[in-house]
């Protein structure tokens, strides 16, 4: 009776572990765009993507796109990623530059 208890115990605590979010994962970034403007598409577009992480491979940035792990010079979704660094990668398409950054934009005085 005893072995089938802890057996049991053992079962529910793992499964609570395996249920619990890895506080270590970074949330989804945000995509901030550089060039605020008016038109509510431009807002529309920003949502479009998804940062979730960016890591440094044999010293060189890569990201993780929508899903998709991106590096400096690859296309995504019709944007090029222009550069990549530790906090933010830059995507450009045409005269349109977007900024998606890893952490939220904090307003300062």
């Amino acid at each position: 009776m005893k072995v089938i208890l802890s057996c049991s115990l053992c079962l529910v605590l793992s499964a609570a572990v395996l249920a619990a979010s890895d506080p270590t994962k970074p949330d989804m970034a945000m995509a901030v765009p550089v060039n605020v403007a008016a038109d509510p598409e431009a807002v529309d577009l920003s949502a479009k993507f998804k940062l979730g992480l960016i890591k440094n491979v044999q010293g060189q940035h890569m990201a993780l796109i929508n899903g998709q792990s991106v590096k400096q010079g690859d296309d995504i979704d019709g944007y090029t990623v222009l550069s990549i660094n530790r906090s933010q990668v830059v995507l450009q398409q045409a005269n349109e530059r977007l900024t998606l950054s890893l952490f939220k934009a904090m307003k300062t005085q």
